[in-house]
Formats: C-alpha cells, sequence, structure tokens
C-alpha cells in the first residue's frame, strides 16, 4: 500500500482509466491509501508518497480531534461518534 496527506478534489483526480489501472482509493480523514504500483498515480495529482508510521500518525491526530471536537448532545444529524483505527 501507498499513504499520501491530501484532499479529493478537482476534475481528473480519479478518472475511469485511473479505476481501470487498479487506483483504488481508501480515504482515511486527511490520509489517502492506494495499492502498491499507484506511484504514476501520486504524481499526477501533486502527491508524495509517505511512511505507513507517518500515515498512522496523521490520522490519530485527525481522529483525535474529530473525538474531541464530537458533542453527543449535538448530534441532530445520527453521526457515528469518531473512533481510532489501524491503516491497512
Amino acid at each position: 500500500m501507498l499513504y499520501t496527506q491530501g484532499s479529493v478534489s478537482g476534475a481528473g483526480f480519479l478518472t475511469h482509466t485511473d479505476r481501470a489501472n487498479g487506483v483504488e482509493l481508501q480515504l482515511w480523514g486527511n490520509v489517502i491509501v492506494v495499492p502498491d504500483g499507484c506511484e504514476a498515480w501520486l504524481i499526477r495529482n501533486s502527491l508524495t508518497a509517505i511512511s505507513k508510521a507517518a500515515a498512522q500518525a496523521l490520522y490519530d491526530t485527525h481522529t483525535d480531534a474529530a473525538i474531541a471536537a464530537f458533542d453527543p448532545d449535538d448530534n441532530s444529524e445520527g453521526r457515528a461518534q469518531p473512533a481510532r483505527g489501524t491503516l491497512p
């Protein structure tokens, strides 16, 4: 797996051709996870691969902030409380 920090935005970020070539995004907060072999996709989208440990630390920080900000008394949308997880 390849890990990067970024956001999904803009036309052409992920195309049908990308999907046909095996680019399958997993979004973990502000961390994007793609299969090995997707380096060209990262480069095309100006993203840089980071280590799994660095990605996990970024995800943990993002999730901890979401947990701290969650207010069960102000949850009219019925959202689930954020919980920590381990990147694949």
